[in-house]
């Protein structure tokens, strides 16, 4: 499997899970929280993001565009202008993507958590350690879902909130 089925490209939730779940077309799979406020101070030399305070390292101005210390756990962030991000803490490197929302108010981040591949039957997450879980999968209609590939029980049903607000 080294293809992802464009179906999958897109956000996901699990209603009653305050997480998205992002597929991307080159096959990642981001996970994220609900968007948290943020705020600069300083002519842009202090970000302030969900309660806590960040010094910048490198850039300019009131965006997270930089390079950013995060004062409380020393982790370093780096915001690239393409709407990606790299957060290194204790010697651990984790990747994501980000965006302003709310008239720049709101900051949403989702962290890759997996390399997606599919076969049109199955699909494959691997994750950073290499380790590769392969399950069942259906998608269409705004709803995927996936099966335990042995018994096809369905684990986990993801939908499309544009096809929820459309009454879906």
């Amino acid at each position: 499997m080294t293809a992802i089925d464009p179906d999958l490209v897109r956000v996901w939730i699990v209603p009653g899970e305050p997480f998205t779940y992002e597929v991307d077309a080159a096959g990642d799979y981001h996970i994220g929280g609900p968007e948290q406020p943020v705020g600069f101070e300083a002519d842009g030399a202090v970000m302030t993001w969900a309660s806590e305070v960040y010094d910048r390292l490198d850039g300019a101005g009131a965006t997270p565009v930089g390079r950013w210390t995060e004062r409380s756990t020393g982790a370093e962030w780096d915001f690239a202008a393409d709407g990606s991000y790299t957060v290194t803490w204790d010697g651990e490197v984790d990747h994501g993507l980000w965006a302003l929302r709310q008239g720049d108010t709101m900051l949403w981040t989702r962290e890759w958590r997996a390399k997606l591949a599919t076969n049109g039957a199955e699909v494959s997450f691997t994750v950073r350690d290499g380790t590769v879980s392969t399950y069942g999968y259906t998608v269409g209609a705004g709803v995927w879902t996936l099966f335990d590939p042995v018994s096809w029980a369905e684990l986990t049903r993801y939908l499309d909130p544009a096809a929820l607000s459309k009454g879906a």
